[in-house]
């Protein structure tokens, strides 16, 4: 009956866009993408709607869970949820009166549900881009351009643009992502030949050929669109701008010249002139929207783009108006900004924003001073270095765009080595810890990018006043998943010989890049004397980096080399992350340089209620803790909670402050760690673990009894596991060439299980106890050095006081469903019976 029922939707999935093919909305049904399949996909003046439809009113819940999750998946910025009506017909669909509401944001409250037909419905999916913002709008063009471009390239012609941009295939083998990387640097180059124009024609310049060069326009409605564009570049390379259009040039001319892609070329050309109008003044809020929406790294290299609100939040709070001389041009002139981890820019040009707006608040500013300031800041305040040559070319163009009319003669922006090239091991920005990374030169025409051509050896760059970054961070077994495996194993050990040389290598070998990154901008800031107040780290970490055991010693490390000044998390329900493409809480830091021997202020931890989405709600947010921060307590209508923790706890690497909204408890939780009489850490009392990873690394369940005979509590279902008392749900059995593992951790089951992830809104209990001694999938085993105590650790883990020892440690990777280590678990204070006398 239920296939019935879907194939019946399918029918009527196909015939509504039908319907609205019919009126004049192009609209196609049961799109796949990224594994996903959207029930009808529409196009709006370039832009992709997103139609999620249900049979029955009474379904209205289902089509929003539909819709939002195609906003998650980013595979759209608008979607409706659509409702027909319970015994809808194809044949009838057309008299119909369906329901809708239209989703923009995830999670958001629903909308006012409309009623109607299929023409009202139509004129609302007209009309549903308006309720976009210029630079989501913009941005979503792009990218379905984009994606409509490369799928009329040849396999061929795709594979042709990944190799001469040093991009890697996908999975599989195929080229469509990385060519779609390939026709944003294309599109990107247009958009700034568009935006040079009126500058371009005011000057004189010795150069062969006609001047000022074809438009952007008359370039893609000539003939050869191609070759019109390359001759358009080559004379604005006259003037500088290598980073945009010498990396555009090679992009373009991996293309074929055929008639279709010349086409693809003039079709591109035409959407980027409409997203320069539509997003003029947008600035690097719409071409983060942009790049992040298209460069998707992380999976090889941790590379989670920041949120241009992110962004602006964080450069917000590390430079203050009280950190320079904002009048004077020659200070500012002194000030030294770098992303060693930069990306598309995104974190500079809010720097290079901030840095702005601190000026002409000081004073008023003429056009000669503000351009003057411009070249200030590309030519010598704000440095970049990253290893994707796509991130690299959007950050320059980014800057570039920051004043379109100034002739820059330099940027800073630098593409790092990371791979193995003529037997050599390079690591990226990572290389400045030995003292002498190696730099990729802007490949031309004439050159492949894998080549050494025009590579130079950089020497360290001056020493930094502020260090602004979202290391890459990754899981150390996914970290340069896109190379063989012998030159991962070649970066990997290069990483590992470098950091043996430091003196905090504690703090940088961890697994994954991000800590060593921490490491490498100590090394690259001002030790005291600044040309701001003192030198500062700005930082994107992921949260449980605050509380993780396993990060105790960076956090002890940046505790001792800096004043950590700020710790900002979000406890957003719908926005717990500052980075793109990501699920998982982040934190922004910043930290500042201290006079040695002088007394260190409190750590101002700020808990987010509402994490901000735009730019300008960022600056009103920063200007909301400035004003906490100076009259001592946040008003109660900010949406933000601020604790100030001694610098002696900070030091401690006790940073569970970002755990909880409430100052209230986080002072409970401290006084639990703080030992009063009778509680120890659970492992002076007990032995924890395996991991539940463990147990499904070495054993299979099953539903029917195993040779084996053993038991597992396999599941933690918040409708079964309702009380303390628990029961195994399956049988288990070693997988094949795990037995010797197998009995290995059989040897470790206990009655007392401790939960490895905790879904806090659902779950019954935190831990359980069984009638016999078993392993767990989602549990780990503790087993009391007492075994009469394993009721009263039970009890006490499920009271109010044990859920605050567990909550207090836990890792924030999602704050709903917040996992514990096994770090975690056995350093949870809990009571030594043994030492408990009667009265106690």
């Amino acid at each position: 009956m239920a296939r019935k029922a879907h194939e019946l939707e399918n029918l009527l999935n196909g015939e509504l866009a039908r319907l609205l093919s019919g009126l004049d909305i192009p609209a196609e049904p049961e799109i796949p993408e990224s594994g996903k399949r959207m029930d009808v996909v529409a196009d709006v003046n370039g832009l992709r709607v997103v139609l999620e439809a249900e049979t029955g009113f009474d379904r209205k819940l289902q089509a929003i869970g539909d819709a939002d999750a195609r906003l998650k998946q980013g595979l759209t910025v608008i979607v409706f949820a659509v409702c027909y009506p319970r015994g809808a017909t194809v044949a009838g669909l057309r008299d119909a009166t369906l329901t809708w509401t239209v989703r923009t944001q995830a999670g958001a409250a629903p909308a006012t549900w409309s009623e109607g037909g299929i023409g009202a419905l139509a004129y609302a999916v007209r009309q549903a881009p308006s309720s976009l913002s210029g630079a989501d709008r913009a941005a979503q063009i792009l990218s379905d351009s984009l994606d409509s471009a490369v799928q009329r390239l040849p396999v061929s012609a795709r594979r042709a643009l990944a190799q001469e941009l040093d991009l890697p295939p996908e999975k599989g083998g195929g080229y469509f992502i990385a060519a779609k990387r390939g026709m944003l640097v294309v599109a990107t180059a247009m958009m700034f030949h568009r935006r040079l124009e009126q500058h371009l024609s005011a000057l004189t310049l010795p150069i062969v050929g006609d001047w000022p060069p074809a438009t952007a326009r008359a370039c893609y409605e000539a003939d050869a669109p191609i070759s019109a564009f390359l001759d358009a570049w080559r004379a604005i390379l006259a003037v500088d701008y290598r980073p945009v259009f010498d990396t555009g040039r090679v992009a373009l001319d991996a293309l074929p010249g055929n008639p279709e892609t010349a086409d693809v070329v003039r079709q591109l050309g035409r959407r980027v002139a409409e997203i320069t109008e539509m997003a003029a003044g947008l600035r690097h809020d719409l071409l983060g929207r942009i790049f992040h929406r298209v460069l998707d790294t992380a999976r090889y290299d941790g590379s989670f783009y920041t949120s241009t609100a992110a962004a602006v939040l964080l450069a917000s709070l590390a430079l203050r108006k009280e950190d320079a001389e904002w009048a004077d041009p020659n200070r500012i002139a002194e000030l030294r900004i770098c992303d060693p981890a930069c990306g598309t820019g995104t974190l500079l040009m809010a720097a290079a924003e901030r840095i702005r707006d601190l000026r002409k608040e000081a004073g008023e500013l003429s056009d000669a001073d503000e351009e003057a300031l411009d070249l200030l800041l590309v030519e010598d305040v704000l440095w970049g270095y990253d290893v994707n040559l796509t991130a690299t070319h959007m950050a320059a163009s980014t800057l570039g765009m920051l004043s379109p009319k100034t002739q820059f003669q330099r940027m800073n922006i630098h593409r790092t080595r990371l791979g193995v090239f003529g037997g050599v091991a390079y690591t990226g920005s990572l290389d400045f810890l030995g003292g002498q990374p190696q730099l990729a030169a802007w490949p031309t025409m004439a050159q492949q990018v894998d080549t050494d051509d025009g590579a130079a050896r950089a020497e360290p760059p001056p020493l930094m006043d502020l260090v602004i970054m979202n290391p890459p961070f990754t899981r150390d077994s996914l970290r340069h998943d896109q190379f063989s495996e012998s030159d991962e194993d070649a970066i990997k050990a290069k990483e590992k010989a470098m950091l043996e040389g430091q003196p905090f290598k504690a703090a940088a070998r961890l697994s994954g890049s991000a800590n060593a990154f921490l490491v490498l901008a100590e090394r690259m800031l001002h030790k005291q004397e600044s040309a701001l107040q003192e030198g500062v780290l700005a930082v994107v970490l992921p949260t449980v980096m605050a509380t993780n055991p396993a990060a105790m010693e960076t956090r002890r490390y940046l505790a001792e080399r800096f004043h950590v000044d700020l710790i900002v998390s979000s406890h957003d329900p719908e926005r717990i992350f500052f980075s793109e493409s990501t699920s998982i809480g982040e934190a922004l830091i910043v930290c500042r340089r201290w006079p040695n021997g002088e007394p260190k202020p409190p750590t101002r931890v700020v808990n987010l209620t509402r994490n901000p989405a735009t730019p300008i709600e960022a600056l009103d947010v920063a200007a909301r803790i400035a004003r906490a921060s100076a009259n001592g307590a946040p008003s109660p209508d900010n949406p933000f909670t601020m604790q100030r923790i001694p610098a002696e706890r900070i030091a401690t690497g006790n940073w569970f402050a970002v755990n909880f909204l409430s100052p209230w408890l986080v002072e409970e939780h401290r006084g639990l760690l703080s030992g009063p009489a009778g509680l120890v850490p659970l492992s002076d009392v007990a032995e924890v673990g395996p991991e539940g990873r463990r147990i499904r690394d070495a054993y299979r369940p099953s539903p029917l009894p195993t040779a084996s005979g053993r038991r597992a509590l396999w599941r933690h279902q918040s409708d079964v596991t309702l009380s303390m008392q628990a029961a195994t749900d399956a049988y288990v059995e070693p997988k094949a060439g795990m037995d010797k593992l197998a009995d290995k951790y059989w040897g470790q089951r206990s009655r007392l299980l401790l939960p490895n992830r905790l879904r806090l809104n659902t779950a019954r209990t935190a831990s359980v106890v069984l009638p016999e001694p078993a392993v767990g999938s989602l549990w780990s085993p503790c087993r009391p050095r007492n075994p009469a105590h394993v009721d009263a650790l039970c009890l006490y883990l499920n009271s109010s006081v044990g859920l605050l020892s567990l909550l207090g440690g836990r890792g924030n990777r999602v704050p709903s469903y917040p996992g514990f280590s096994l770090e975690a678990l056995r350093s949870a204070p809990v009571p030594d019976f043994d030492k408990l006398d009667a009265a106690s």
